[in-house]
């Protein structure tokens, strides 16, 4: 029996939900081997016109995100020129080294994103209206102590207080998962 090939729209659907799905991921992937946020943001999208094209090489079932940080790395590696200018750039060797770890902690770090948003939920929504301005691109304590009413000194201690709170609710939460040795 001859297995059935996706209908183009079929296949454009499923590149659609990966890509969705795990752009977070990969962008994280990127932006460990480059040093700049605005050059990693430019490899995403270069990575994901490559991923388009190339969509029909990925075999189903497979590691997707494995399969798109592979293309990100020979994106980076083709890039690596345009990053010579900058003060620090290292070797192929500690590139790689750096490349296989952040694979290896992606599934990390997306079961601890996930259990974050958890977290955040459970503080009151004038806490979390605190953190989330707090790490607003472009924001700072400042900012997130105007727009709550808190004074500078109190929105320091009040971030201070939550922070501790998230990261005790995260590590409880990632230990009950068992995502934690």
């Amino acid at each position: 029996m001859t297995p059935e090939i996706p209908s183009e729209a079929e296949s454009r659907k499923r590149l659609v939900a990966l890509m969705t799905r795990h752009q977070r991921q990969i962008f994280a992937y990127i932006y460990t081997l480059v040093p700049d946020r605005h050059d990693a943001e430019d490899l995403l999208q270069e990575t994901s016109v490559v991923v388009c094209e190339k969509f029909e090489e990925f075999a189903p079932g497979t590691d997707f995100v494995a399969w798109a940080c592979q293309i990100a790395w020979w994106r980076i590696r083709y890039s690596r020129q345009k990053f010579a200018r900058s003060k620090v750039v290292f070797d192929d060797e500690v590139l790689a080294a750096v490349a296989h770890t952040a694979g290896e902690m992606a599934r990390e770090l997306d079961e601890r994103h996930e259990a974050l948003a958890v977290c955040l939920q459970k503080l009151a929504p004038r806490d979390r209206e605190l953190v989330l301005t707090r790490y607003e691109p472009g924001s700072g304590v400042a900012e997130a102590a105007r727009r709550s009413g808190r004074s500078l000194d109190a929105a320091y201690k009040a971030l201070n207080r939550l922070r501790k709170l998230l990261h005790d609710c995260v590590t409880d939460r990632l230990a009950h998962a068992g995502a934690l040795p």
